[in-house]
């Protein structure tokens, strides 16, 4: 009787409890909503029950920093707040604007607030010591500040690369770091496609000056630390060392496909930064000595036409020899085994740690080989390495 009367009350106050029905209707059914499972909400079926990854790594520098000059810049960069930088707060103003969208005028950028997130701040820092470690300071260059690594190994020196399972390598981090040091003007880059992955990569990348001046880097300062490293180099013996790694990683540019030749208006900014770090003094007491050399050959010119006024034969005959002479083209230097050096460490089917081996150890056995007889060096090298048979 009082199962019946509170049976009676949950009734009447509209208490009864909705009970699981046995048998539920099937989801095919016409009258139930279809639903299509995205890609993120498969993904947070698979991750049931496990915590979603914010981020994989924390971006940090991971590689040796070398000595001089690139030590000195990387000390600068690594005490930049970019919280004040006025070029950062400008941007975000303005919006960022992807890759794939700077082509296209329909495309107006999203306003940002004025301070990036910590970890923005955080890849920004470590991309900028990966450049300036990996940067070359070599001013007798045709481009100066350009960075002697693929973009890979900078990401890898970041400490932001991934590799999947199935080998696939991923640093999305540090390619929308770059995205936005380039549209701040700090770094010039070279987009092309990647013969391995076929996708859109950054392939050279050069320092601009805004990227040493917008971290309190004067140009008196870069001019001074450029100096005193051809300075080192002239005294260590390098110049011919520095030259021949710079003429292989050309050589090898031009293997892949990514050299200047049809680039125009890049070729034109890179010889501007050049000019840039050229002293100004220097360059016009090399105008004045080319002025005064061009006077004196006038004048040499001027007394051999007024001693031969009279032979005019004689005249044109010694200005044909002299015409001759500046169109003999120089005879190129003897350097078979070197060429040969050359071909075989820019190969694919030699890998560049075996080459550095081998350079390593035939440096230690005899240290001043390269400086006294570069040949001899580079024919004992090919030797060791089975390419030659002795």
């Amino acid at each position: 009787m009082l199962a019946g009367v509170n049976s009676r009350q949950n009734a009447v106050s509209g208490g009864y409890r909705q009970v699981k029905d046995p048998f539920p209707k099937p989801l095919d059914d016409i009258d139930a909503p279809q639903f299509r499972l995205s890609r993120r909400g498969e993904n947070n079926r698979l991750r049931k029950g496990q915590s979603k990854i914010h981020r994989r790594y924390i971006p940090a520098l991971c590689s040796a920093v070398p000595r001089g000059m690139a030590s000195r810049v990387v000390a600068r960069m690594g005490s930049h707040d970019w919280c004040r930088n006025p070029d950062l707060v400008e941007l975000r103003r303005q919006g960022y604007t992807p890759y794939t969208k700077r082509k296209d005028p329909t495309y107006q950028p999203k306003p940002m607030r004025i301070h990036a997130r910590s970890e923005s701040r955080e890849a920004l820092t470590a991309l900028s010591l990966a450049l300036a470690a990996n940067c070359d300071y070599n001013p007798d260059n045709d481009y100066p500040f350009e960075i002697m690594a693929p973009f890979e190994h900078i990401a890898q020196a970041m400490g932001m690369l991934h590799v999947y399972e199935n080998g696939r390598k991923s640093y999305d981090p540090p390619r929308h770091a770059l995205s936005v040091m380039e549209q701040l003007g700090y770094v010039i880059v070279l987009h092309g496609k990647d013969s391995e992955s076929g996708q859109n990569k950054p392939l050279r990348v050069w320092l601009s000056e805004q990227f040493f001046t917008s971290r309190g880097i004067t140009v008196d300062e870069i001019r001074q630390w450029l100096g005193q490293f051809k300075r080192w180099a002239v005294e260590k013996g390098l110049t011919e060392t520095l030259r021949r790694k710079y003429e292989r990683h050309l050589l090898r540019i031009e293997r892949i496909g990514i050299d200047l030749a049809d680039r125009h208006s890049l070729r034109n900014r890179l010889r501007q930064i050049k000019r840039w770090v050229v002293s100004p003094d220097l360059a016009k007491r090399k105008q004045a000595k080319v002025s005064e050399l061009e006077q004196a050959l006038d004048n040499v010119d001027a007394q051999e036409r007024g001693q031969n006024a009279q032979r005019l034969d004689l005249f044109l005959d010694e200005s044909l020899q002299k015409v001759s002479r500046l169109g003999k083209r120089r005879q190129p230097r003897q350097e078979a085994y070197y060429q040969a050096f050359v071909k075989w460490s820019t190969s694919a089917k030699v890998p560049r740690y075996e080459v550095i081996k081998l350079e390593q150890e035939l440096k230690q056995q005899y240290p001043a080989l390269l400086n006294s007889d570069p040949e001899a060096y580079y024919r004992l090298l090919l030797t060791r390495a089975g390419v030659l048979n002795v």
